[in-house]
């Protein structure tokens, strides 16, 4: 995890959080050799030791003697003979921390001063004016650090717009804070006056409250255009202590009791949402009563950045009196991880975080994913168990099992048929729905449902509640796909990255590569491998082109040698398309898959009952449809990396994302299948024939290029312009995982098996001769 963007993120601070108030600075893993750290694992955690500091003098300065430290702990270490040798994990620590022959003197960046105190004395941030704009802390709505420099003061507002820097002090609680720039994030507030007040752009704006807010004392009064680190003499875990209170010291929790009096009500005890909860409680009932539920959940712009997940609860008091027997009831928003499963755990967990203790609870829902859920929470297991971290959403369910066992609750789940006609279903569907647009349902803090455990991952600044194996595996995967793009064979998709008209999609490109036509008398298994390999070299540029062999084969072909089959030109790949002895048959091919794709459109609109005409304008206007040896777009049509704009067009026609990728795929493949058969066999013939005279024999081509060779300095010609405008691809290997967090992206999740095989495709020898494919 040290190498990744993965971090253990402390689930609450305060005062008395034990992992904050010990001396540790330095995790004790960074300062051991991976295999002894795994070897003694065990030890360690029996021994409770997790920091340096906790081996080291009270200076920081000095690795304790292991004499002191066996004296100090002689009853957990001594062995059954009495003795207490330097165990191995102890002096890989100090070979990797102190000075050789120093008498246990750390090295310099272990060396931690000890703070002057265990709490730091701040001034409010309401003194500031607009005149002496300083650096300022506070936290944010999921009661994290948040650090930025004034930009202006709103005096009669007890409000301020901050230029947002960014620090991992929560990764590490004891270093001291170093902040950096922050390029942009969600909570981004435009301020197009900045230059009135700084001579740098912000690139991203906060506005907070001064009333909330301490001045941060740091080494950097001004910021400027060379300023790209500022730094805090104080660490997180001593400003925390400070911090946290003085910002929770304005808010009180609203009093939702009714007015009318009833006697031995059983009131409802703290709420796991925290003191700033905004939820409305139930209507209390005498002790022993039972407490009626119904919840529902809405999703929309699923897969987009717009997603929203609503929840909503509504308590029954059958024949109390109540319009229709409903009391009261709330709704709101949760985020990341978009599902309505989620959305309907966030309903039964605020429903369960506002009931009273030792209450019997009857919740009603239409979501049977949920009541599974629900079921398996109340047997008490669910966190004690393996599935705990194969479960989607487990920090939600961990923290509804945790409120049922601390609440001593018995939940009742039961399943009602959705949109039925029950009206009280539906009357929580609606508030569900409302709940995306409406300023009076609040956002279910992230701080609220991830407090069950005291350490949880984040991604991000998102909490991951996925299998942690498989989110690792994906960010590898998506390390691949990165460096996949990076080779030169790829560059020319950043060429496409500022064109509106083809945006590579790579979710059809990856389906495409592996879609396996039918087999038939015509299209048997051997002809499918072939076309199998063909489609996988095109795609990764690997055609045993001339061009190709003079590198690989600089002994049988020479650097001078031309296309075999008009002589006129180098043969790479844009030639063989545009040879003048196969040009027309290209443009017949390119026009039958044209063709094809209008045909398909046509029947979606008539089942559609839709004009399709504007979609087959769209589609015509393609760039990619007019080949030449300047347009990257038609060389990216041929190599595979196929536009959004094919899928997006069906979709607009009504027609499954399914099946349009079906549809898609199937016309390519056949657009391949010609090609191999009318562009790359006759130019094999071509080739083979003039192979023959010279005598290079099929024996000759297999054998393996003679070592003592000199290596060969040719530089492959390329027909097509180098690429301009090189870019950074607006997608990182960050985005790709966090947008899937976000926004659920669909295609992320099978992009692990995909570049599982192409990995292995990529290691294999993609220099075979072009015999393969005859």
């Amino acid at each position: 995890m040290t190498s990744t963007p993965f971090r253990l993120q402390h689930a609450q601070f305060s005062s008395t959080f034990p992992d904050l108030t010990l001396p540790g600075r330095t995790p004790l893993y960074t300062c051991m050799s991976p295999h002894v750290f795994k070897a003694c694992l065990k030890v360690l955690q029996k021994r409770h030791l997790y920091y340096l500091s906790q081996l080291t003098a009270p200076s920081d300065s000095h690795l304790i003697s292991w004499t002191t430290y066996r004296t100090a702990y002689i009853a957990q270490l001594a062995d059954k003979r009495g003795r207490s040798l330097s165990h191995k994990w102890y002096l890989d620590v100090k070979a990797h921390t102190t000075l050789p022959d120093s008498y246990d003197q750390l090295l310099d960046r272990y060396v931690c001063p000890p703070s002057a105190t265990s709490s730091v004395a701040l001034i409010p941030g309401v003194t500031t004016t607009q005149k002496n704009r300083h650096w300022l802390v506070t936290l944010d709505g999921s009661h994290f650090p948040l650090f930025g420099k004034q930009l202006s003061v709103q005096p009669k507002k007890d409000t301020c717009m901050l230029v947002h820097w960014i620090s991992d002090c929560l990764s590490s609680p004891g270093d001291v804070i170093c902040l950096r720039p922050c390029l942009s994030c969600d909570a981004h507030v435009p301020f197009p006056s900045a230059n009135k007040y700084t001579a740098v752009p912000p690139r991203c704006t906060l506005r907070v409250s001064l009333l909330k807010s301490l001045i941060l004392l740091t080494d950097c009064e001004r910021i400027r255009q060379s300023t790209t680190e500022v730094v805090s003499p104080y660490s997180w875990a001593d400003l925390s202590i400070t911090v946290i209170p003085y910002y929770t010291r304005l808010e009180v929790l609203p009093d939702f009791s009714p007015t009318t009096s009833v006697v031995a009500y059983d009131l409802p005890g703290d709420s796991p949402l925290g003191d700033s909860s905004t939820f409305p409680s139930p209507i209390p009932l005498p002790s022993g009563s039972h407490y009626r539920y119904y919840t529902n959940s809405s999703l929309v712009n699923l897969g987009t950045p717009e997603v929203s997940m609503g929840w909503s609860w509504v308590q029954l008091i059958p024949d109390a009196g109540y319009l229709n027997s409903v009391a009261t009831y709330a709704h709101g928003t949760i985020q990341n991880w978009p599902s309505s499963t989620r959305a309907e755990a966030a309903a039964i967990y605020a429903t369960l975080s506002v009931s009273p203790d030792d209450s019997t609870i009857t919740i009603y829902t239409d979501s049977q994913a949920a009541i599974d859920g629900l079921n398996l929470c109340a047997s008490s297991s669910y966190s004690n168990s393996r599935l705990y971290y194969k479960t989607t959403n487990f920090e939600l369910w961990a923290s509804i099992e945790s409120s049922i066992r601390s609440k001593r609750l018995t939940v009742f789940p039961v399943k009602v048929k959705g949109h039925d006609g029950n009206y009280w279903n539906e009357f929580a569907d609606s508030l569900a729905n409302s709940a995306h647009h409406s300023d009076m349902a609040p956002l279910l803090p992230a701080a609220a449902y991830t407090s069950s455990h005291s350490v949880r991952l984040v991604f991000d600044n998102v909490v991951c509640e996925s299998n942690p194996r498989r989110l690792l595996k994906l960010y590898f995967q998506a390390t691949l796909l990165k460096d996949l793009l990076s080779l030169k064979r790829f560059q020319f998709v950043y060429s496409l990255s500022n064109k509106d008209d083809y945006v590579v999609d790579w979710e059809l490109t990856w389906f495409t590569l592996n879609f396996s036509p039918a087999h038939d008398a015509s299209f048997q298994a051997s002809h499918a491998a072939r076309h199998y390999t063909f489609k996988f070299k095109l795609f990764l540029d690997d055609l045993p082109l001339l061009e190709k062999l003079k590198i690989t084969r600089s002994d049988l072909y020479i650097d001078l040698l031309t296309c075999r089959s008009c002589c006129d030109r180098m043969e790479d790949l844009i030639h063989l398309i545009l040879c003048s002895k196969r040009r027309s048959v290209t443009h017949q091919i390119l026009q039958s898959y044209q063709n094809h794709l209008f045909s398909k459109l046509r029947e979606a609109g008539n089942l559609a009952e839709i004009d399709p005409t504007p979609m087959l304008r769209k589609l015509s206007s393609l760039s990619c449809w007019t080949i030449s040896s300047s347009n990257w777009s038609s060389y990216a049509l041929i190599r595979g990396c196929l536009p959004t704009m094919f899928i997006d067009l069906f979709v607009e026609l009504s027609i499954p994302w399914q099946s349009a990728i079906k549809v898609v795929a199937a016309i390519h493949n056949n657009f391949i299948q010609k090609l191999r058969r009318r562009i790359w066999n006759p130019r094999t013939y071509d080739k083979s024939k003039w192979e023959d005279a010279m005598n290079i024999t099929f024996k000759l081509k297999t054998t393996p290029r003679p070592f003592n060779l000199p290596a060969t300095s040719y530089v492959p010609f390329s027909s097509l312009p180098p690429p301009t405008h090189l870019v950074t691809p607006r997608d990182s290997k960050i985005d790709w995982i966090k947008n899937s967090m976000t926004q659920d992206l669909p295609w992320f999740n099978h992009l692990s098996g995909f570049m599982g095989r192409l990995t292995v495709l990529l290691n294999n020898s993609f220099c075979r001769m072009e015999c393969r494919f005859l």
